[in-house]
């Protein structure tokens, strides 16, 4: 992760948040020239370090790795959640992942889980989460692997989802308890009084009190 990290910088996207496999953005091609950077995280420029290898030839691009910065567009909706197919706050669960949005499987899925969707979507509290009555084709992947202690903001801090093919299990359908809105203070309205104070008539001016 360091390495991914100086590259990065290198490429004046931030830090990077996620080091991935070949099957993210496909084989690349041509001559691979190194193998396994060892670096300590503060170099300015990948060259900046050590090379265990060069030219191996064991490597090939079926081994190929992949690095999302911070400042790619990929980061910025990794990991964004969305409820489908019901209303806003109730729906078949979708997570974008790997360029693309896909349903989430009910096996991994737990109260702890689901409490963590609904908090990310800022739809309160889980009511009850089920198989999904819809199914997606077989050739399409679905996500599944999530694993949350239950008081995390994003599902993004609980353990990495995995893909998986949508015929390998039941999908996700959940429900939360709904937005929560704020209520406004009602207020009292302190009408003009007229009273008389030492002989003479005093006016109370009219005023709101929040309360």
């Amino acid at each position: 992760m360091r390495a991914a990290d100086v590259l990065c910088a290198q490429l004046d996207c931030g830090s990077a948040v996620a080091v991935v496999e070949v099957d993210w953005f496909g084989e690349g091609s041509g001559h691979i020239w190194a193998d396994m950077f060892d670096c300590q995280g503060n170099e300015t420029h990948l060259s900046q370090c050590g090379i265990s290898s060069w030219s191996r030839a064991a490597c090939s691009h079926k081994h190929d790795a992949g690095v999302i910065c911070n400042g790619s567009s990929v980061a910025f909706h990794e990991g964004r959640v969305r409820l489908s197919g019901g209303s806003e706050c109730q729906g078949e669960v979708e997570l974008y992942f790997r360029q693309d949005w896909r349903r989430v499987l009910l096996d991994s899925w737990s109260l702890s889980e689901a409490s963590v969707l609904c908090r990310q979507l800022g739809c309160g509290s889980v009511l009850n989460y089920r198989s999904s009555p819809s199914t997606t084709e077989h050739k399409h992947v679905c996500v599944t692997g999530f694993s949350c202690s239950g008081n995390e903001a994003h599902l993004g801090n609980c353990s990495s989802a995995q893909p998986v093919n949508c015929s390998s299990g039941e999908q996700l359908y959940i429900t939360c308890s709904g937005k929560q809105h704020l209520h406004l203070p009602m207020s009292r309205h302190v009408q003009n009084q007229h009273f008389k104070m030492k002989g003479k008539k005093q006016s109370l001016i009219s005023r709101k009190v929040v309360i």
